[in-house]
């Protein structure tokens, strides 16, 4: 989402009797983060041809665009078909998008103006929460609107790569939420609490409350779709971006590991070896 997109993120689409390219791309995109096209499902250019009302020209470059983001999978015989999203994979993704976002917002809200910070305010009053589940397109693009501002100055990369790994995950993020209706008010106090972070300049606890807000997310999704994997990628990439929060916050923020930079729990093996290092340090003092 670069450029032109960031502008328009947060607008109503247009209507038109038929579809240019840009808007079929988009069209079929939302079928599959939507899981109107499931995953593994086959994907016909004839099905698409008559639902859209278009010729195959722009079906064809869609499926391109698609396959070449990790959505579409192109098999012998040509045909499309969705790619399967797996535990790993997600692992993966959200552990990129914690790195990404989080160094997107450190490098965009040091440089923020007063300006920039009424866009901001602007944007999260048009998120509404309420709709989360009833128009989950209208809310997604205003909640991505939003997002897009906090990270404005990171470069058109971070903000590509940002989109990028969002489309992957999405439609197995929007069948959790369907089936977990709470996570919505957990993510309203997360937003809120990161809107009060950009607005203070506090660029370490912006940092902070946007990763947990992806780990929290990942770890549930994760779990969610399977409960036997251990996600080491978000983890990891949650440790890397650990600390506490310095200014007193309203409303639950779930820290899913800690209050600072995570360090491996000590066993007794650790205690072992510093006793055995402890005992060598006096030996020697001793000149023993």
């Amino acid at each position: 989402m670069r450029g032109r997109e960031l502008q328009d993120a947060g607008q109503e689409p247009g209507h038109g009797d038929r579809l240019d390219a840009d808007a079929v791309y988009e069209s079929i995109k939302t079928l599959i983060t939507d899981g109107v096209l499931k995953s593994g499902a086959a994907v016909s250019q004839l099905q698409l041809t008559r639902m859209l009302g278009v010729s195959r020209t722009p079906i064809r470059e869609a499926l391109r665009r698609l396959q070449a983001e990790g959505l579409l999978a192109a098999e012998r015989n040509r045909r499309m078909r969705v790619t399967v999203v797996t535990p790993g994979e997600l692992d993966a993704i959200y552990a990129t998008r914690i790195f990404l976002e989080s160094m997107g917002v450190a490098l965009t809200v040091p440089y923020m103006s007063a300006e920039d910070r009424a866009q901001l305010q602007e944007a999260s009053r048009a998120i509404d929460w309420n709709c989360a589940l009833r128009d989950p397109q209208r809310h997604d693009r205003h909640l991505s609107h939003f997002k897009l501002l906090a990270m404005k100055y990171s470069g058109d990369g971070v903000l590509a790569a940002v989109a990028e790994q969002f489309d992957r995950c999405e439609r197995v993020r929007k069948i959790y939420q369907s089936v977990s209706p709470g996570n919505v008010a957990v993510g309203r106090d997360e937003h809120n609490a990161l809107l009060a972070a950009c607005l203070r300049g506090a660029t370490d606890d912006a940092v902070f409350i946007a990763s947990r807000h992806l780990g929290r997310t990942a770890l549930a999704v994760i779990g969610y779709m399977a409960p036997d994997y251990e996600p080491r990628a978000v983890r990891f990439a949650l440790n890397q971006t650990g600390r506490g929060v310095s200014h007193p916050m309203n409303g639950p923020l779930l820290n899913v590991v800690g209050t600072g930079p995570v360090r491996r729990a000590r066993d007794a093996s650790d205690k072992n070896t510093d006793d055995q290092n402890t005992g060598d340090k006096r030996d020697k003092a001793s000149g023993e």
